[in-house]
């Protein structure tokens, strides 16, 4: 597959950042749409739910201007500090997504959850001509810059794979588990 190891290393960050925002859910995770500043009148006016003063001083505007940008249609949005950087949890046309950014406000990865039926239909059709007879049974969407990734869950009485499919319909099989 074309840019192998620049989507492996996106994927694995993207698991790591997602698996030490989990493990440190108590000590590093800041929920910053518990109360609306006065000071994010305007952002508050724009349908965002950015919290008290002290936590939007945290986030990065240049975070807040590209979220705005690039995700609309945002319902409850929630955004979290992290060590080395910021996360927004929201739902974005029946989707649950979570995006990255930087300390310095760049976006670095979106990750989209999914069901086969809410991904694009050559996406489904790939996958589906090769597993006809395995369920999807659950798809994430992995965006970083410049390159969009499908990491879709197959299932059937026997054995579990996770098949991951590049947007150019390229398909390989990242894992494969035998049921006992």
């Amino acid at each position: 597959m074309k840019k192998t190891p620049i989507l492996a290393a996106a994927l694995l960050s993207a698991a790591f950042i997602s698996g030490h925002l989990s493990a440190q859910e108590s000590k590093s995770r800041v929920n910053l749409a518990a109360t609306q500043s006065a000071t994010t009148s305007a952002t508050a006016s724009s349908g965002a739910a950015i919290a008290n003063e002290a936590a939007v001083s945290t986030i990065s505007v240049r975070a807040i201007k590209d979220f705005k940008g690039r995700f609309t249609k945002v319902a409850d949005e929630r955004w979290f500090l992290m060590d080395k950087g910021f996360c927004a949890y929201f739902t974005q046309d029946g989707l649950k997504v979570r995006t990255y950014y930087d300390t310095r406000g760049r976006w670095k990865a979106s990750l989209k959850y999914c069901n086969e039926f809410q991904i694009p239909h050559f996406i489904r059709d790939v996958v589906k001509r090769t597993y006809y007879d395995l369920a999807i049974t659950f798809v994430n969407i992995v965006e970083v810059p410049e390159h969009t990734v499908y990491l879709v869950h197959l299932e059937d009485k026997t054995s579990l794979k996770i098949v991951r499919v590049n947007e150019e319909g390229e398909m390989d099989v990242l894992n494969e588990f035998t049921k006992q």
